[in-house]
């Protein structure tokens, strides 16, 4: 009771204009998760797992993809399916941090579990108008906790999630149907896996690309914010690949201000009610939009970006956010950061098509977009 009367106490500070908008964007959410079988037919299907977060009492919601596995014999005694060590893709999904969604990511993610034989975990962090600037990083942010930091208190619930998740898959092996309806079939023990800690990635499109550099970089103090660690430890030894798809790099730019390159339809004149504009304004405010944690893109590469951190930066031309990539790119090298970065840039395709249903794309950007996918 107390968090429906939380959200409507938060809902009511928005006016009706907020409200109406961001109710017809979020309209794809309210497509149940068996709808995925016509998305991304080829799978794997993921299981949901909600994850307890830095404030007592929230949850936060994860879409948890895992590979297929072969499972030991029921009679052995072995409790190790083959493989039981998993690398780790963390994703995070854009939307401009006021729609999207984990389940409308689920085709790349999917895919990303497939040709990488890793678990991929997508997060559901809380959004605009509702939950502002930094709920979405902070979100994000538990949810590498919950990976990295043993005494971090969804730490043994995620590994506990995917194990059971296997359980259950493996019973799905064992007798016939009617003997596992009826209960002849007991239920077998606890698979053993591991998540290798050595081996894990971020990655994101458009607002998702903008947390998943998030999590590689510290924040100083500024704006009134006190300095934000990197959460992933400073002596962490091994790589850390940030796939950044077309991210959104720096919020101080509404949708409608930035640059729209050559080829790009102008802007209509009815800029679709303005919702972007207005909804993109309720994430952040105007003043806070320089925050670091709010615009990645303005740090300082060389001192606050993870030293391990490695950048495949994949561009869109037919995309606003193509010139502030760039721009950054630039910093980066001159920040001495050359080394660290690959880019990609595709000039004839549009935001989104990375991760939007195959059957929505054309057979060259298909094409493409399997090239972006073997990348390593």
């Amino acid at each position: 009771m107390d968090k429906l009367l939380d959200h409507a106490e938060r809902w009511s500070k928005e006016g009706w204009s907020t409200m109406w908008k961001t109710a017809l964007v979020r309209l794809p959410r309210a497509v149940p998760m068996e709808a995925l079988r016509i998305t991304s037919p080829a799978g794997p299907q993921p299981f949901r797992l909600d994850l307890p977060s830095r404030e007592r009492g929230r949850k936060i919601p994860l879409y948890i993809f895992v590979p297929p596995v072969k499972f030991p014999d029921a009679d052995s005694g072995d409790v190790e399916p083959s493989p039981h060590t998993f690398p780790v893709v963390m994703d995070y999904h854009g939307g401009g941090f006021y729609l999207g969604s984990c389940l409308e990511q689920a085709p790349f993610c999917a895919k990303l579990c497939r040709e990488l034989k890793t678990i991929v975990i997508g997060v559901d962090y809380r959004m605009a108008p509702i939950h502002k600037f930094p709920a979405a990083i902070e979100d994000s942010e538990d949810a590498a906790l919950a990976l990295l930091d043993p005494k971090f208190p969804g730490y043994d619930i995620l590994r506990e999630g995917v194990a059971d998740f296997l359980r259950r898959k493996w019973y799905e092996t064992l007798g016939t149907p009617e003997d596992r309806k009826k209960e002849k079939v007991p239920l077998p023990p606890l698979p053993r896996i591991h998540l290798d800690e050595s081996r894990i990635a971020f990655s994101g499109a458009s607002s998702g690309g903008n947390i998943a550099l998030n999590m590689a970089i510290s924040a100083p103090a500024s704006l009134g914010m006190p300095d934000w660690p990197c959460p992933i430890p400073a002596d962490y030894p091994h790589p850390i690949p940030l796939l950044l798809l077309y991210p959104s790099l720096d919020l101080r730019q509404l949708p409608d201000e930035r640059f729209r390159r050559e080829g790009m339809a102008p802007l209509p004149e009815k800029k679709r009610l303005d919702i972007d504009n207005h909804l993109a304004a309720t994430y952040v405010s105007r003043e806070m939009s320089a925050h670091p944690r709010a615009s990645p893109g303005l740090v300082d590469t060389s001192v606050c970006m993870h030293r391990n951190a490695k950048v495949l930066l994949i561009l869109s031309g037919l995309d606003t956010l193509w010139e502030q990539s760039e721009t950054w790119v630039k910093k980066v090298e001159a920040e001495g950061r050359r080394d660290d970065m690959k880019v990609m840039r595709y000039e004839d395709r549009k935001h989104g098509w990375t991760t939007i249903p195959e059957i929505a794309l054309s057979k060259e950007e298909r094409k493409t977009r399997l090239e972006v996918l073997d990348e390593r």
